[in-house]
């Protein structure tokens, strides 16, 4: 009996001393000597100059507090830091090999990057330069890839009032956007295949953008499964004048840009749907850029901004994530550039899509007349009220007519009907058969001596004349031989497009809005002379034309 009191008096001092010892570690020990000791082991791990202000730990509720962390460039500005990380701990359920943590937390966080002059980033100089060399990172062997354990759980993921500020000194003025007020909130996150974490994100861009985002994952379900929706509401484009002016040489004079993105992942299938909505947008003054694209920026705007002063894109995406070829970005970036190439390189197509015409084809462009007339087909009447409709919806845009001839098949059926009147007026006034006429128009064309020539070889071996021959010949001549003339040629272009002007103000569209270009030669196709119609930009000092700032293999 007394060895048993004797031990279990000792064991009862062992376990105050412990208790003692654990609360001295916690309540003194790490309060005083782990921030001087993080400190200084990450300021010579990563370089930087490291303060960390207080580091608590209370034993009686598991709460680790860190407050007052921050890396400093050598410049001493904050690249990365916070006002205070807490992590709450819950053992329950620990004997049955289940780890749980209450909530993990961050006040204040602050992120600075800059994207510097050199083209490099300033955190990437928080990496260990061995890190970065190190043949493992750059050649990571294989390692057999074990499955995610699933006892680990995490009830709360926040952050609160956080600030990311980028800033890019590459481009002239540099360019600055910040985005602060981040609130986040993940919830329920867990290893098990079947949990489900709820994501909440809040942010303010700049001064004006709102950010939000809510998402429903199962982030270790395979395969992935998730909900998503996303958006940013009135976006001060202004802000984006640095990059705007180095790519198209003007400042952003005005806009607003609001974004809604909805994402559905399941079975591998990618189901999203994006929304852009850019309100009250303007170009404002030129500015100088070697790096300004020479494309249409104008033409583009009026094309997409509607009558309310807006640009309404949607643009859905899907996918099947389980082919090996699968790349979101790529697929994302596919479909903005065949939207945006149909827009700079399909005009009258993507207008028949905003008039309710449907289809891809690019005929609208092109007004048909059979050779030598100028009467406009029904079926060409229908285009242009197409047209007209959209370029209604289209403040912007207006409408430049370039009349146009075929040298050859125009040349062909004027002189047709020029031999038909002059053949009509002749045999009115002699009264002559009509071989007879078809030969004195022969010879007041050619001379004498050439209708001998002509007649003799249709002359047989016993003096007769073969007529049909001579007269098909004749008119053959008559109407193929010679050069054509520019001038009627000229007349008949400019009257083609004087029909087409006429019309189209017959319909409605605001005179303003439609001018009359410069005559063109042009080439028959399919038995019709196509006439050019050209979309410029509505302004009274300066049009734009979309044709002359597209390569030559860029048209269909």
């Amino acid at each position: 009996m007394l060895f048993l009191r004797k031990a279990l008096i000792l064991l009862s001092k062992l376990v105050v001393g412990i208790y003692l010892f654990y609360l001295f570690l916690a309540l003194i020990l790490i309060p005083i000597s782990a921030p001087w000791v993080i400190s200084g082991q990450a300021a010579k791990l990563l370089k930087h100059p490291v303060k960390v202000r207080a580091i608590l730990f209370n034993p009686f509720l598991l709460r680790l507090n860190i407050n007052g962390f921050a890396i400093f460039d050598h410049e001493k500005q904050l690249m990365i830091g916070f006002d205070k990380f807490w992590a709450d701990f819950s053992f329950i359920g620990l004997f049955q090999k289940k780890y749980r943590v209450e909530s993990l937390g961050l006040n204040g966080l602050k992120v600075n990057i800059r994207f510097q002059e050199d083209n490099n980033i300033n955190l990437l100089a928080l990496i260990p330069v061995n890190l970065i060399d190190s043949a493992e990172i750059k050649n990571p062997p294989a390692k057999e890839v074990k499955p995610m354990p699933e006892n680990i759980m995490v009830d709360s993921i926040i952050i609160e009032e956080g600030a990311i500020s980028f800033t890019d000194q590459s481009v002239k003025p540099n360019f600055t956007t910040i985005i602060s007020g981040i609130n986040l909130n993940i919830k329920n996150l867990s290893t098990a295949i079947d949990s489900e974490a709820k994501v909440s994100f809040r942010a303010k861009l700049d001064d004006s953008g709102v950010i939000s985002a809510d998402t429903t994952i199962k982030p270790f379900a395979s395969p992935l499964a998730l909900e998503s929706v996303f958006s940013l509401d009135n976006y001060a484009l202004k802000v984006l004048t640095p990059y705007v002016g180095k790519y198209t040489g003007n400042t952003v004079k005005d806009g607003k840009f609001s974004l809604i993105m909805n994402y559905r992942v399941k079975d591998n299938q990618l189901n999203a749907g994006h929304r852009l909505l850019v309100q009250s947008f303007d170009f404002g003054e030129r500015v100088e850029s070697k790096d300004a694209l020479n494309l249409p920026f104008g033409l583009a705007l009026a094309l997409l901004e509607d009558s309310r002063n807006r640009i309404d894109i949607a643009l859905p995406v899907t996918g099947d994530m389980s082919k090996p070829d699968f790349h979101y970005f790529h697929l994302i970036g596919q479909v903005l550039r065949n939207f945006f190439f149909k827009v700079i390189t399909k005009p009258f197509a993507f207008l028949g899509s905003i008039a309710g015409a449907g289809g891809e084809s690019e005929e609208l462009g092109d007004i048909r007349f059979l050779p030598g007339d100028a009467n406009l087909a029904d079926t060409e009447k229908e285009k242009l009220d197409i047209i007209v409709k959209a370029l209604k919806e289209r403040p912007r845009l207006s409408l430049q007519v370039n009349g146009s001839y075929d040298p050859v098949a125009d040349w062909k059926v004027i002189k047709a009907d020029i031999l038909a009147k002059d053949f009509k007026s002749l045999r009115e006034e002699s009264k002559r058969m009509e071989n007879w006429v078809y030969q004195e128009l022969y010879q007041r064309r050619f001379g004498i001596r050439a209708l001998w020539r002509l007649t003799k070889s249709y002359r047989s071996k016993d003096g007769s004349y073969d007529q049909e021959k001579i007269i098909r010949e004749i008119k053959r001549q008559l109407i193929d031989d010679g050069s054509a003339d520019k001038v009627a040629l000229s007349a008949l272009a400019e009257l083609r497009a004087k029909v087409i002007y006429d019309y189209i103000i017959t319909v409605g569209l605001d005179d303003k809005k439609v001018s009359i270009g410069e005559v063109k030669v042009s080439q028959i196709n399919s038995g019709y002379v196509p006439l050019e119609l050209v979309l410029t930009v509505f302004d009274n000092s300066q049009r734009e034309s979309l044709s002359p700032l597209l390569p030559a293999d860029a048209k269909e």
